[in-house]
């Protein structure tokens, strides 16, 4: 193969050797050599040294003028050695060698000398193509002998898979098939890709001598392409009745059935017949007919027969030849339509008349009950349909849903045929209705041409008002299909100028369709003609209702003009207003549109939804941030509803990204630039806690943050706004007494503890508990210190008592309340002997129980008080609780288990003291269970000792193998498995914790000041309570900066 690539330049292609077409008969030679070489040889794409010398000798050659023509040149070169096999073998642009060239040209001598220098005899040019394809195609008869003789295959296939025999066929090539059939290696049944052989394409080009020559070498008769025609379909497609008689006389001698070998059927099921039918071919179909086919078959798409065809293709002489043949006049094809329907449809008017002249009945019908008139009328087959009224066709025959052949006419816009029609029976047509009642008044206006209309108008305007089986009019279906010509010329008649507000079966005026509709200018002209904007429907829907639910802006502003009554807060059946419908359908221009306009943003429907509301149901988020970002969002937003539900609490729970946007809404800034003294920054504090809580009868309020924290909503509880909010609260209820609440519980604390240390150290308490405490107790008369506490309690379990009738069942939802009253209750058993001066208990035992509890429940207490602090503290708590509830979770359920092993142990091991009761047995299973074994003291040492039990014959292990057993499954089960479960879930507990620890310090800050307010009274809350505050960054004082402790209120985000 050659590596050598020459441009198009380099070839002058000559037909003959002497010239070209465009003129070019010698090659000039150029003004200067080496420009020239230069030049071409910048074109050239030479892949070797060698090549490209050659090439620039060639082109140097051809630059002195020697030689008339490429191949005279190439004569030369050889002659001095100059040309090499590389530079012969070079192809052009087009993917074109020399040989290629020389074939085409017919140029025998030439393409001795490229085959005699050793070029590729069966190189493939562009598309696959070999010398031998082009001396075909350019007839290049002994160019091609010459090729053949030096052994070119002729059976190589070009791109598209076809051979020079078939393209030879296919042109006629005759004397060119001949020398390609005497190569042995011509295959004459070879099939391309679509199955073509060469006697397929002989076949279509007429020549029936090349047919006999492939006939003669063997070409197969019954071969089919890939559409399954046979070598009959193409002689029958060219029309050719010599080749088709050659065909039918090879068959018979082939002895072949000649009837299924005509009646052969391509993929589409046509037959011969059927495709000289369609062609006009009448001597082939005659030809058919004598030999027997069959004149009824059907093709496989719609079911025509060749009379169908004929018929439809306007081919008389074959319909008559048909006809007499016998095929049926009145066969039927897929839609059940006869021949005569076809030819009224293409409007064959002679072939109509030689149908009807043989009997065909003009009344018949279709699947649609369409007769042949209605479907002339249908295609506007003029002269066919006057023919047929002619014959007397029924001029009264209508379809399946009654539309009569002036309601066809009319509907498929055959202006001609309306009038026609109009000329001949107007009396009888202009009345009549199809099955939905329509008059062609009707169908006429739904179109967007008043022609017809105007011309049905101008013969009867009688049926202008007249009402179809929804109730409307033609200036209802006018304003349907917006159709602004129409309905301007049924407006123009003052008949129907009192009909323009009339309403169909829904209510609906004309307006109303045409609003619905999206028609903006048939709007305009119906409004102007005085089409009522305040009607209502059925649904009680105005127009601004349907063309808000439509989408459509401009028909809102049309119908909201200042001229016209305003319709902007009428409510349907459902209680929507315009603003509703456009929120549902999420219509952001018209809803933009209506709040610019003043519509009512706290409008309710039916069940009790404004339109925020609506968009926070259906999740339509957009709406929603169109909403509160107008400049009317505090209408939107700061209201409360009839359940007591705020819009701000709602878009907190399903709309967090609205929610946001509301907040910054509530942030203004001063006109003053950023570093004067008096710059200014207002936060509204309203959204996030509205007033109404505290005026309500009803005991439900809404705190913003406290909504945050239970739906976890971080970037709102940071917003500046919430903190700000948070800090306030936190400054008015809770911060300094907080404070000093913590301090007091703190001497509190150290008092109680001090006071029971040193009883302690006074009191020695025996097992049955016969200890007088008495003695201790009157003895200490100087200390205040029971009193002190005795006064705390008293105090704490008032506020305790005032909460809880307070908040009632919201009192029993926080769990540390009940840790309160137990540590109450608790530490007041302890300390009212010592108050009363009297041992009131009779056992030492409950009052000290009571005091250890006491204690214990107070030091809880003040841990669990430090997450009310910022930092590390607060963290290191709320670790300490989660990983705790977490413990109790698993060990409630595991529980089982640690019951079962402390009942086997104590059957085991009952003798021994850790064991010897089911209760000191359950209390030893938990201190195993943390890694305390006693390996040696419980069972090692008492077996390998035979230990028994003093005084007794009794071992303490009575049954040592099946002890040792189950002590190995608890270590296993318990010590590993449990232990290392519940330490791989504390640590997953701390590392979330971790994760979330800025969150959980927001949710605990906005539940803590929840809580605060939830247990003050309304009046004590409205005290404290601010609507919005004004805060001068520049002018904080140290008091304000300590007081608010806000790290977020800095410059830089102002």
């Amino acid at each position: 193969m050659a590596d050598v690539t020459l441009s198009e330049d380099l070839y002058v292609r000559f037909a003959d050797g002497k010239g070209s077409n465009s003129g070019r008969n010698t090659v000039k030679p150029l003004m200067d050599n080496s420009a020239g070489m230069e030049l071409s040889a910048s074109s050239v794409n030479l892949k070797t040294s060698k090549g490209l010398n050659n090439c620039k000798r060639i082109m140097k050659m051809m630059s002195q003028g020697k030689g008339s023509s490429i191949f005279e040149v190439v004569k030369l070169g050889q002659t001095g050695g100059e040309v090499d096999k590389e530079t012969l073998s070079a192809t052009d642009s087009d993917g074109f060698s020399l040989l290629h060239h020389a074939a085409r040209c017919d140029q025998t001598e030439m393409v001795n000398l490229l085959l005699d220098n050793g070029v590729d005899i069966d190189l493939l040019g562009n598309n696959g193509l070999t010398a031998l394809h082009i001396a075909v195609r350019h007839k290049s008869t002994e160019a091609l002998k010459v090729l053949l003789q030096r052994g070119a295959d002729p059976a190589i296939p070009d791109d598209e898979t076809e051979t020079p025999l078939i393209f030879a066929a296919r042109r006629g090539y005759k004397e060119i098939a001949a020398l390609l059939l005497k190569d042995s290696r011509t295959e004459v049944n070879y099939a391309s890709s679509a199955k073509m052989t060469a006697f397929h394409v002989a076949c279509t080009s007429g020549d029936r001598s090349l047919c006999e020559m492939l006939l003669k070498h063997g070409a197969d008769l019954t071969a089919k392409t890939v559409n399954l025609m046979t070598a009959f379909h193409f002689a029958a497609f060219s029309g050719n009745v010599d080749i088709c008689e050659l065909l039918i006389s090879t068959a018979l001698k082939q002895c072949l059935s000649l009837k299924s070998f005509l009646d052969e059927k391509d993929v589409e099921d046509n037959t011969a017949l059927h495709i000289s039918c369609r062609k006009g071919c009448k001597g082939v179909a005659e030809l058919l007919l004598r030999h027997g086919v069959d004149h009824e078959a059907v093709t496989g798409v719609n079911f025509s027969t060749p009379l169908h065809l004929t018929a439809m293709y306007g081919h008389e002489d074959i319909t008559r030849l048909l006809i007499s043949s016998g095929a049926a006049i009145e066969s039927r094809d897929g839609h059940l339509q006869t021949p005569l329907h076809r030819a009224a449809a293409f409007n064959q008017e002679k072939i109509a008349q030689i149908l009807l002249d043989n009997g065909a009945d003009k009344e018949t019908k279709d699947m649609m009950d369409l007769t042949p008139l209605l479907v002339s009328v249908i295609n506007g087959a003029k002269e066919t349909a006057t023919m047929l009224l002619d014959q007397g066709a029924d001029i009264m025959a209508v379809d399946s849903i009654h539309n009569s052949c002036l309601h066809l006419a009319v509907k498929h816009k055959q202006v001609e045929m309306v009038k026609k029609l109009l000329d001949r029976y107007k009396g009888q047509l202009m009345e009549l209705r199809n099955d939905e009642l329509k008059t062609v008044m009707h169908l006429a206006a739904s179109h967007a041409d008043k022609q017809i209309l105007n011309i049905l108008i101008d013969e009867d305007n009688s049926l202008l008002d007249k009402r179809d089986i929804n109730e409307r009019i033609p200036l209802h279906l006018a304003a349907e299909y917006g159709s602004l010509e129409c309905v301007d010329s049924l407006l123009g008649c003052k008949t129907l100028l009192i009909f323009g507000n009339d309403k169909d079966k829904q209510g609906m005026t004309p307006l109303h369709i045409a609003a619905s509709n999206k028609h903006l200018e048939t709007c305009k002209l119906l409004v102007t003609k005085g089409s009522d904007v305040t009607s209502l429907c059925n649904h009680q829907r105005t127009p601004l209702h349907l063309a808000v639910k439509a989408g459509s802006l401009e028909i809102a502003r049309c119908l909201l003009s200042p001229m016209l009554p305003s319709t902007l807060e009428i409510k349907d059946a459902d209680q929507n207003t315009p603003l509703h419908i456009a929120c549902m359908h999420n219509r952001l221009e018209i809803l933009k549109f209506f709040l610019d306009k003043g519509a009512n943003v706290q409008a309710r429907n039916s069940m009790n939804m404004t339109c925020l509301d609506l968009a926070i149901e259906w999740d339509s988020d957009e709406v929603a941030k169109t909403l509160v970002k107008h400049d009317r969002w505090k209408e939107v937003v700061c209201f409360t509803s009839a359940d007591h539900v705020t819009p701000m609490e709602k878009l907190i729970e399903k709309l967090p990204e609205v929610a946001e946007i509301v907040l910054d809404q509530c942030i203004s800034y001063s006109h003053l630039p950023t570093t004067h003294p008096d710059f200014t920054v207002t936060f509204n504090f309203k959204p996030l806690d509205p007033p109404d809580a505290l005026t309500s009868s009803t005991r439900r309020y809404f705190f913003g943050p406290g909504c945050m924290a239970t739906y976890r909503r971080e970037s709102l509880l940071n917003h500046i706004v919430t903190q700000m909010l948070l800090r306030w609260k936190w400054l008015a209820l809770g911060k300094f007494l907080n404070y000093f609440s913590f301090t007091f519980f703190f001497v509190f604390l150290v008092l109680f503890s001090v006071f029971i240390v040193e009883q302690r150290g006074k009191v020695n308490i025996s097992k049955n508990g016969n200890v007088d405490t008495t003695s201790a107790i009157v003895g200490d008369e100087s200390t205040a210190i029971p009193t002190v506490i005795f006064v705390f309690l008293i105090l704490n379990i008032l506020k305790e008592l005032c909460q809880i009738f307070w908040l009632r069942l919201e009192y029993c939802k926080d769990y540390t309340n009940f840790v309160d009253l137990s540590m109450y209750a608790s530490t007041l058993i302890y300390i009212l002997p010592y108050v009363t001066k009297d041992d009131l208990y009779g056992d030492v035992q409950v009052q000290w129980t009571a005091g250890a509890l006491g204690l214990l429940l107070c030091y809880l207490i003040w841990i669990l008080s430090l997450r009310r602090l910022t930092g590390s503290a607060s963290l290191y708590v709320t670790m300490y609780v989660e990983v705790l509830q977490t413990f109790v979770k698993v060990i409630a359920i595991f529980a089982i288990v640690l019951v079962g092993y402390a009942l086997v142990f104590y059957v085991l091991l009952k003798d021994e003291d850790n064991f010897s009761s089911v209760w000191l047995s359950f209390v030893k299973i938990f201190v195993m269970m943390v890694g305390e074994m006693d390996y040696s003291d419980v069972l090692s040492g008492n077996v390998v000792n035979n230990a028994k039990v003093p005084g007794t014959d009794i071992l303490y292990v009575p049954l040592p193998e099946f002890s040792y057993i189950i002590f190995m499954l608890f270590v296993l089960s318990v010590s590993i498995v449990l232990m290392n479960l519940l330490v791989g879930l504390a640590v997953g507990d701390i590392d979330s914790i971790q994760k979330t620890a800025s969150l959980r310090t927001l949710i605990e800050q906005a539940l803590l000041v929840d809580s605060l307010q939830k247990r003050y009274p309304k009046w004590a809350l409205k005290l404290s309570y601010k609507d919005s505050m004004e805060l001068k960054p520049n002018q904080n004082t140290f008091i304000k900066k300590f007081a608010f402790s806000v790290p977020v209120l800095k410059m830089a985000i102002f």
